[in-house]
């Protein structure tokens, strides 16, 4: 909980609303690597000094200052994310929080209510759909309306020898890799040889590396995977499936919960889905406590190729509410972390949304119809770290 400000506490620190909230950008967040260190001590060195060498300059970050040292940090990582659309699919810059770090002595006073709000409101002022993260305690961020989209796949490695691809594979496991992901996927993060090259370093970093399976010289799949302290993970695992071959990484059959998203933007995030089959047509009331433009009832008409999605003005909004609500008029009600399970298909309408008891069952069963027939982004595979 955030302190008023003004208020000490009993050890004479300032609450998160007496530091100064600091914006950086590129190669000022490389500012922060002693906090990252003090707070994140179990990365090795090696790691620490390939992500501010490769990452932390790409990044936006938020840090909380008093005269003599950074209390708490953020980082946004951008990451091309891919997603279906229609037929399609549109790019969409998509931020990735990372870095969430409090140093000990200032924690419980808001130090990361303030940089969470900070983040999430200047996304929205972006326009950004939503943003994601993985959370090391997720009870943290469900108060932020995070909610999980994505639950990954377990691997184990059958006992053979592998090694680790070179520079020459990665454009050709980029191709595989995006054509794979399209075809089965309708959210990813972009593939392409930059991708691969920085990803190499991640890896390496972590005494891993990146293991491309191949049959009469094509391309069958990849893994990539992490060895530190000699426990092996498999972070992701691709194949083809075709003639049985899976390659080296055997799925266990666990699925375990690792991202969370939290949608920032309702209006640019609605108009991403698309009407499974001719045109379907609702109106939903969403509430937002903490991005108050989010608030309110949206009207949502989808094709198969385009969307028209905006806020309803006040005299629709009011006709949508009570037993005053027509056939055509009544909406039905969600909560952004409850959106943002349905949106991508982690949860079913039926669990997400809520009516209001004068909507009668049948006006329910129609809106239910309408909210079935949306094609939504269900297929999510996002396996980054950091």
């Amino acid at each position: 909980m955030e302190m008023e400000a003004g208020r000490e506490t009993q050890f004479g620190l300032a609450g998160a609303g007496e530091l100064e909230l600091e914006r950086l950008e590129g190669e000022a967040c490389k500012s922060l690597r002693e906090l990252w260190e003090e707070v994140f001590f179990e990365d090795s060195d090696k790691f620490t000094d390939y992500y501010f060498l490769e990452k932390a300059a790409r990044n936006r970050g938020y840090a909380l200052h008093n005269r003599e040292e950074t209390a708490a940090m953020l980082y946004l990582s951008p990451y091309p994310v891919m997603l279906r659309s229609g037929d399609g699919f549109v790019c969409r810059e998509i931020n990735y929080i990372v870095g969430v770090a409090t140093r000990e002595k200032y924690r419980h006073r808001g130090c990361m209510d303030r940089l969470l709000k900070a983040a999430l409101r200047d996304m929205y002022e972006k326009r950004h759909p939503f943003t994601f993260l993985m959370p090391a305690n997720p009870a943290i961020y469900r108060p932020y309306q995070f909610a999980y989209i994505y639950d990954r796949v377990e691997y184990e490695r059958e006992k053979s020898a592998v090694r680790p691809a070179g520079e020459e594979w990665f454009s050709r496991l980029a191709e595989f890799v995006q054509d794979f992901l399209k075809k089965h996927y309708d959210v990813f993060i972009r593939r392409d040889e930059d991708y691969y090259r920085t990803m190499d370093k991640e890896l390496r970093a972590q005494d891993g590396g990146i293991c491309p399976v191949t049959e009469e010289g094509r391309i069958r799949g990849c893994f990539l995977y992490t060895q530190e302290d000699g426990k092996e993970e498999i972070q992701e695992a691709v194949f083809d499936g075709e003639n049985g071959c899976r390659g080296p990484a055997v799925p266990t059959g666990v699925r375990k919960p690792v991202i969370m998203a939290r949608i920032v933007e309702a209006g640019a995030m609605l108009s991403l889905l698309r009407a499974k089959k001719g045109k379907t047509s609702f109106l939903i009331r969403i509430s937002d406590p903490i991005l108050n433009g989010n608030s309110g009832v949206w009207s949502c008409v989808l094709g198969e190729e385009q969307a028209e999605v905006q806020k309803a003005g006040a005299e629709l909004m009011a006709a949508s509410i009570g037993k005053n609500a027509a056939k055509n008029t009544a909406a039905a009600d969600i909560s952004m972390e409850a959106l943002a399970s349905w949106v991508f298909g982690y949860r079913e309408a039926e669990e997400c949304f809520c009516f209001e008891e004068c909507i009668g069952d049948t006006e329910r069963e129609k809106i239910l119809c309408r909210l079935h027939n949306v094609k939504r982004l269900k297929k999510v595979f996002l396996n980054e770290i950091v």
